[in-house]
C-alpha cells in the first residue's frame, strides 16, 4: 500500500479510539511539569504504531508518548497520537493526531486528523496539500493588519519556556487583526495550511508537534521555517509559519531580535498593565 494511505488509515484508527473515550472517565496523570498523559494517548500511539509497522517493518518510530528511534535511522515516523491532551481532559473539542513520515530528517509525508469534526489534512513533498482528498491552496493576506495569528506558549512555569512568545507577541500585536491560541500546534497549522490562520509561530515544541503541519503549509504555498529561518526537520524545536514572504519577514525578524536581546541581556518593557494581551 502506499505510504499515505497507511498514514490516513491509521490516523482514523486513532481518531476512533479518541471519540470512543473523550469526555468519559479515564485515567489522567502527569508526566512532565504542567504536561499530562491519558489512555487515550497511550492507545493511540499504539494503534497507529501497529498499523504503520505491519505495512512497513523497516521503519522506525518517533512518538510524543514514548516510540524512539536510532540515531542512524533513515525512515522515521514522526507520531504525535493526541496532540491537544490538555483540551481533551476538560472536554475541549480541538484536538487532533498528527503522523509525518521523516526520511533523512525531512518530510515528505505528512497527516493531520480531527476525528471530533471529521477533517484529514493530508500532503505529500512535491505533490500538494489536501482536506478530506481536495486541494487546497493559500490565498494569501496583503498586510499584517488583515491577519489572524496563532501563538503557541508554554506555560510560565514550564523549565522549557524560552521565554519568546509573549514579547514576540507584544510586538506583533499593534500590527495584526487578531490572535487565536486553541491549545494544538499541529491543528493549527493545519487550519493555516487551509486558510483559517494567516501566521502561525511556537517558541517551543517537538518534532511531532510540527513535522506533518510544516510540510502541509509549504505544499499548500506558505512558509515554515525555525526561528534561525532553517527548514523545518525532524530535529526543529521552534516555528514561524506564514501564508506569504510579507507576512513571514516581519515575525522572523522580530523572534530574531528578542532572542538577540535574552543573549546579550538587553531588556524591553514588552508587558505592562496597558499591553496585556487582548484576543478579539
Amino acid at each position: 500500500m502506499e505510504p499515505l494511505t497507511v498514514a490516513i488509515e491509521a490516523a482514523h484508527q486513532a481518531g476512533e479510539l479518541i471519540l470512543q473515550r473523550f469526555r468519559r472517565p479515564q485515567e489522567v496523570r502527569a508526566k512532565g511539569p504542567q504536561d499530562v498523559v491519558t489512555e487515550a494517548d497511550l492507545e493511540a500511539e499504539e494503534a497507529i504504531v501497529r498499523c504503520l509497522r505491519k505495512a512497513f517493518p523497516e521503519d522506525q518510530f518517533l512518538g510524543e508518548e514514548g516510540h524512539r528511534a536510532t540515531s542512524d535511522a533513515s525512515r522515521v515516523w514522526v507520531i504525535d497520537p493526541l496532540d491537544g491532551t490538555r483540551n481533551y481532559t476538560v472536554g475541549f473539542p480541538f484536538f487532533c493526531t498528527s503522523i509525518a513520515l521523516s526520511i533523512q530528517g525531512k518530510a515528505v509525508l505528512g497527516v493531520i486528523h480531527d476525528p471530533v469534526h471529521g477533517e484529514t489534512f493530508s500532503a505529500l513533498a512535491g505533490q500538494g496539500a489536501c482536506l478530506n482528498g481536495q486541494r487546497v491552496r493559500l490565498t494569501p493576506k496583503a498586510a499584517l493588519g488583515q491577519a489572524i495569528l496563532y501563538v503557541g506558549f508554554l506555560p510560565a512555569g514550564n523549565p522549557k519556556n524560552p521565554g519568546l512568545a509573549l514579547p514576540m507577541f507584544n510586538r506583533l500585536r499593534p500590527s495584526t487583526l487578531a490572535m487565536r491560541n486553541m491549545g494544538s500546534a499541529a491543528l493549527s497549522l493545519a487550519y493555516l495550511a487551509c486558510g483559517r490562520l494567516d501566521i502561525a509561530y511556537h517558541d517551543y515544541l517537538s518534532a511531532w508537534d510540527v513535522l506533518a503541519g510544516a510540510l502541509l503549509i509549504s505544499e499548500a504555498g506558505g512558509i515554515a521555517t525555525d526561528f534561525a529561518g532553517k527548514p523545518i526537520s525532524i530535529s526543529s524545536c521552534n516555528i514561524i509559519a506564514a501564508s506569504s514572504p510579507g507576512l513571514y519577514a516581519p515575525v522572523l525578524q522580530i523572534a530574531q531580535q528578542v532572542m538577540d536581546e535574552r543573549k546579550t541581556g538587553a531588556k524591553r518593557a514588552d508587558l505592562s498593565p496597558g499591553s496585556l494581551p487582548r484576543v478579539c
